[in-house]
């Protein structure tokens, strides 16, 4: 960050919790010594270390933009490799990578440490090798850890799915374990926020929940469970539904409580519809590790060499003050070698941008603040404008405002609830985003580069919308294409820039219905749909099947699969509060389609 640093996030969490010395935060991972340094900005911690740090103080990573080096992203993509490699039940391959996988460090060994669990557990069967791999993952970062003194402990999101995991075998094998997860559930919910909470408290609530089942505590699992669902319905996340959508249908049916139990049989007989039409046939639902992505990663020399580029910049311009010779830029630009630190926010600062690899979607020393900024999205994205006002003004009170950036998100937020409020017309809500463009590419000319960052993409999806709305549909095609573009040529995956690719696909889908390119349409619709179930995310899980429907429409479909996938986009908007669209469908079922619904 131009005006923060990644060291200084940390550092004020952490003294922000009065709790939490340097010492206990980096115990079972690294020196105190290595703390801070990475604290004071001397050194830059590797992926899985900042992850790690982040999550031991309660807070998220995927807040952070990541301009990752190749280095750091080969590892990204070793790990992501090695965990598909498992799933897919390739026992030599995924021992050949994990033979290669390093052990440099105690974070490094506990990862291998619980693959090699993961890979006992899927491939061979093997309970009693998968227990012997997971304890040693739980002590290699946690040593001497006991549930009874697990509040001694700073624990992470990955941490505590080692330790959910461990759990889940010894429920596999018929022990006891409802005192362990007990204690697991009070300190997640003690000890996590946002969406590693739901996401802990869901893998926690789904074992725990299999316990009280068997002994006849329905009641219990209904409640439990309820919550759970509740969870993952307001961070629109996949994961684990589907296992305790099914959970409290039996505990429903053992119950006879008719009512509640169609709309939850709904749910999950729509969702299993879904999932067996759309994820790939080795993904499981309940798996010992379930990855969300959510991060955004941009390769560093990726994103030099296209600013450069884009600012009509030289090697040998760019270079000046900083190399020696435009030859050392080139082997930069190239991949072959990654700038130390110094050199990096040099080159950063000449280009126009913030310094760090760790950049936040708003410029703050406070994961509170960055919170907020979500929240506004979440709501913004379930068109509760009026609400999101309310969070844009207290975003405004959190914020710098003479930072760029940071003055840059609030009026990017104030043109799309003032349009949507109709305090603007759409004219004029065009002309004000099309002033928030040129700060990062020229709008006639789309010669931005770069993938899109968080707030570049909101502007440009935004764009689009009001270019449609305004009967500009080719230019709004042309603007998200070239977006789409970059980020599919970039060699960063992505899944790791779900947010803007799924924002944007979807929105090209629509631009491609309406201009009749329908190969284009075709080619994308089953792609978008396929990405949510992938990254483990429904942000955008009813727009999608939308446009999977209109596809299966234009080609004859039989009726009868056609109103599956109709009820779907109706009963995913239900689930997930994208009540806009579940009205709009619920009337189309009923008008339309004939199809009854199954109210709560």
């Amino acid at each position: 960050m131009s005006y923060r640093t990644l060291g200084s996030l940390i550092q004020e969490a952490r003294k922000n919790s009065k709790t939490i010395t340097r010492k206990k935060l980096a115990y079972g991972i690294c020196s105190e010594q290595t703390l801070f340094e990475i604290e004071t900005n001397q050194c830059m911690p590797d992926i899985l270390m900042l992850d790690i740090l982040l999550q031991r103080l309660g807070q998220s990573p995927d807040k952070l933009e990541i301009i990752i080096n190749a280095d750091n992203y080969k590892m990204v993509r070793m790990r992501d490799l090695l965990e598909t490699t498992i799933l897919r039940k390739k026992r030599e391959r995924a021992t050949q990578i994990l033979q290669k996988y390093p052990s440099r460090s105690k974070i490094d060994k506990m990862y291998r440490c619980r693959m090699q669990a993961s890979l006992y557990y899927y491939i061979d069967k093997n309970i009693t090798g998968t227990i012997e791999y997971l304890k040693k993952a739980i002590h290699t970062t946690l040593p001497k850890f006991s549930y009874e003194n697990i509040e001694d402990y700073l624990i992470s999101e990955i941490e505590m799915e080692n330790i959910l995991a461990l759990e889940q075998m010894k429920l596999e094998q018929k022990s006891d374990i409802k005192n362990n997860l007990q204690i697991c559930l009070k300190y997640i919910d003690q000890h996590f926020i946002h969406e590693e909470y739901a996401k802990l408290y869901s893998k926690c609530i789904w074992l725990l929940t299999a316990v009280f089942y068997q002994e006849g505590e329905y009641m219990q699992v209904l409640a439990l469970c309820e919550k759970a669902i509740e969870l993952l319905r307001k961070n629109a996340m996949l994961y684990y539904m589907l296992p305790l959508l099914n959970r409290i249908v039996k505990a429903g049916e053992q119950l006879g409580i008719a009512p509640k139990r169609n709309k939850w049989t709904k749910y999950c007989e729509i969702l299993t519809f879904l999932w067996e039409h759309t994820a790939p046939k080795w993904y499981p639902t309940d798996s010992l590790f379930h990855n969300c992505y959510q991060r955004t990663y941009h390769l560093d020399y990726e994103f030099i060499r296209s600013e450069r580029i884009a600012q009509g910049l030289t090697q040998e311009k760019l270079a000046e003050g900083i190399y020696r010779n435009p030859e050392s830029l080139s082997r930069v630009e190239t991949g072959k070698v990654s700038p130390n630190k110094q050199t990096f926010e040099k080159l950063m600062e000449k280009l126009g941008f913030e310094k760090g690899r760790y950049n936040g979607y708003v410029v703050t020393n406070s994961f509170e603040t960055m919170e907020l900024r979500d929240e506004l999205d979440r709501l913004i994205m379930r068109n509760r404008y009026q609400e999101g006002e309310k969070i844009l003004d207290k975003l405004k009170c959190s914020l710098d405002i003479q930072i760029p950036e940071n003055k840059q998100v609030i009026e990017l937020h104030h043109i799309i609830i003032a349009k949507h409020l109709e305090e603007i017309t759409p004219l004029q809500a065009l002309e004000k985003l099309k002033e928030l463009f040129s700060c990062f590419g020229s709008f006639n000319n789309k010669t931005f580069h770069h993938i899109p960052r968080r707030n570049e993409t909101v502007i440009i999806n935004n764009l689009c919308i009001l270019l449609y709305d305004l009967k500009q549909e080719k230019e709004a095609y042309s603007l998200c294409k070239t977006a789409l573009q970059i980020i599919q040529n970039s060699k960063i995956n992505v899944k790791y820039n779900y947010k803007a690719y799924s924002l944007l696909l979807n929105n090209y889908i629509h631009l491609c219905k309406n201009l009749h390119y329908e190969s284009e349409e075709r080619k994308f619709a089953f792609i978008a749909l396929k990405n949510e179930f992938i990254c483990g995310k429904a942000s955008s899980l009813p727009f999608c099947i939308n446009n999977v429907l209109q596809i299966l429409d234009k080609d004859g479909t039989p009726p009868a699969e056609c109103d599956k996938w109709a009820e779907a986009i109706y009963y995913m908007s239900d689930l997930y509060y994208f009540n806009k669209e579940k009205e709009l469908y619920k009337n189309f079922l009923i008008n339309e389609r004939h199809i009854n619904i199954i109210h709560q």
